[in-house]
């Protein structure tokens, strides 16, 4: 589980193929908005755990669920999204909120 805030990874190529370079550029613009997108909601999350799915990101984003998830999946490493805990709170205070 993943706390606030959360960082999406970069593509770090930095060599000379200009195809490359242009794509890395693209990649870590994405990635930037995806980051300015998610870590607003995980700071205002009310819930104690909360699942965040790629393909709800991916609707509000407007970008296609593979990249959300190809970008995303490093955050949690899920399938199919990210659970994330309430901002302040520990994992233990979480799942004692939660009855475990």
């Amino acid at each position: 589980m993943v706390t606030y805030p959360i960082h999406v990874k970069r593509d770090a190529y930095r060599g000379a193929n200009p195809k490359r370079r242009f794509k890395a550029l693209e990649t870590n613009r994405i990635a930037f908005e995806l980051e300015e997108y998610i870590n607003p909601q995980l700071k205002a999350q009310t819930e104690p755990v909360k699942n965040y799915s790629y393909y709800e990101i991916a609707n509000a984003t407007g970008y296609s669920e593979t990249v959300v998830r190809d970008l995303c999946f490093c955050i949690d490493c899920g399938h199919h999204g990210f659970t994330a805990i309430k901002h302040g709170m520990s994992y233990e205070e979480a799942m004692a909120s939660l009855g475990f």
